[in-house]
């Protein structure tokens, strides 16, 4: 079970905020391109309409959630991108992250530019996220091999991830084996 309140020695990291800001604006234009990008479309009849939906439905849907989430993410720099404790990763370091992962349903960690988090039984380990999320975490596992987000936007080098993840990792074996 988690406690409401973080122990002190989490490691907690949060993103980088020229990162973000270049992230918000680089979606935002995405997004403002679509209408010009389909009023200048050349293509017409069926295969046109067929790329102007793809487009417009793609575009919205990647890059106006990415606009959204670093837009509330560079509001809201209060709140940690990755915290790391004795009792699990708690990520919101992508648009849909996948909340709090015990360690008792990690298999593995890779850390590097992404860092990808292994889980024994997606199911039940992604089961308290709300049914878009968990649909999208359970898509990335299927087709990535595990929850994934970028390391590259959070105040930390991959070795201090590593670092974090390792201490992490052994407080709660410690207190495993003390119980």
């Amino acid at each position: 079970m988690v406690p409401s309140r973080q122990a002190s020695t989490d490691s907690e990291f949060y993103f980088r905020k020229g990162k973000m800001l270049i992230l918000c604006i680089g979606c935002f234009l995405f997004v403002s391109l679509t209408l010009p990008a389909i009023l200048l479309s050349t293509k017409s009849g069926i295969a046109g309409i067929l790329f102007q939906t793809v487009w417009v439905t793609a575009n919205l849907l990647f890059f106006g959630t990415g606009f959204i989430w670093t837009l509330r993410a560079l509001i809201s720099p209060k709140k940690p991108g990755l915290i790391i404790s004795e009792y699990g990763i708690t990520d919101y370091a992508s648009a849909f992250s996948a909340g709090f992962i015990p360690w008792s349903s990690i298999e593995s960690i890779i850390v590097g530019p992404v860092v990808t988090i292994t889980i024994k039984n997606v199911k039940t380990s992604l089961r308290h996220l709300p049914p878009v999320r968990r649909w999208f975490q359970s898509t990335n596992v299927a087709f990535f091999g595990g929850v994934m987000f970028s390391a590259t936007l959070l105040n930390a080098t991959i070795s201090e991830l590593e670092t974090a993840f390792a201490d992490g990792y052994e407080r709660y074996s410690a207190g495993a084996s003390g119980d």
